[in-house]
């Protein structure tokens, strides 16, 4: 059963950042995982002719978009059953359902949970700025980071109903490099999408190229990737920006998937292309 365990915020999120990874681990027989924290009840609704009338039932769409998409990718799907939390400041991130709103310990004891079920050797959440500041991907990095080590920890977190402590053996954090977001602008700057000011300013989300220890060559599995991220119809607009970029820029920008090495018991490279170095 050990394999890898990716921590996610929203439906659809585990597509756009890492869905060549999650389809390329699967075609090579690892036991893949993929676990969201939040059911997406919150944000705009795309490619409906009636979007109010699936407001109240948003979570229930979105999570069976969620099933597509980790069909299509051939991973299994876990949540951890929390509202969205929207955006900072709004309405929706004072919920206490939410997971903004959730008490720390009591989140990271139900991905520890998780982890001690599945028992994978690598696992993957976000940086600590969750790619662009959302709340709920913020708290994906806060709450996926301390799982990690919690697992292990019987004295804060124990065992109970026949769990089993477990300690994974590598840690990374998923994001993506600010020079991506520089080629984007420039191709959007190229289709009159946005200003040569908004083109040339300093992207405010990703990581530091120089930062970024891992990059992985997913682009023989794009085509699953993006077959996965349009899964998720209420989400990805057909006149979206990342819909309007032209292939070969969209294959080559997002068919290089980056993380952040972070935690790694086994004393493998950093750069290996591969998260299960040292592992295999």
């Amino acid at each position: 059963m050990p394999g890898l365990l990716a921590f996610h915020a929203h439906p659809d999120d585990e597509s756009l950042s890492m869905g060549g990874t999650l389809a390329r681990y699967a075609d090579a027989g690892e036991h893949v995982v993929v676990v969201t924290a939040t059911n997406g009840e919150v944000g705009e609704i795309h490619n409906h002719d009636d979007p109010e009338s699936i407001r109240d039932r948003l979570g229930e769409v979105r999570l069976e978009e969620l099933a597509a998409a980790t069909g299509i990718l051939g991973v299994e799907s876990e949540r951890l059953g929390y509202r969205d939390s929207g955006m900072m400041g709004t309405a929706d991130n004072g919920n206490p359902r939410c997971f903004w709103q959730a008490d720390f310990m009591e989140a990271v004891g139900r991905l520890v949970a998780v982890i001690r079920r599945h028992r994978p050797e690598v696992v993957t959440c976000y940086d600590p700025y969750g790619g662009y500041g959302h709340p709920d991907h913020i708290q994906v990095h806060r709450v996926g980071t301390a799982a990690f080590f919690g697992a292990a920890d019987i004295g804060r977190f124990p065992p109970g109903g026949g769990e089993e402590p477990w300690q994974p053996s590598k840690l990374y954090w998923a994001t993506w490099p600010r020079e991506r977001s520089r080629r984007s602008r420039e191709a959007m700057l190229a289709m009159g999408r946005i200003t040569p000011e908004e083109a040339a300013r300093e992207p405010g989300h990703g990581t530091r190229d120089e930062d970024i220890t891992t990059r992985l060559d997913v682009r023989d599995w794009f085509d699953r990737k993006w077959e996965a991220v349009l899964a998720h119809h209420t989400q990805i607009a057909a006149d979206s920006w990342f819909r309007a970029l032209p292939e070969e820029v969209r294959r080559e920008g997002f068919g290089i998937e980056t993380y952040q090495m972070v935690f790694d018991r086994t004393g493998s490279d950093p750069a290996a292309p591969d998260l299960f170095s040292g592992l295999r």
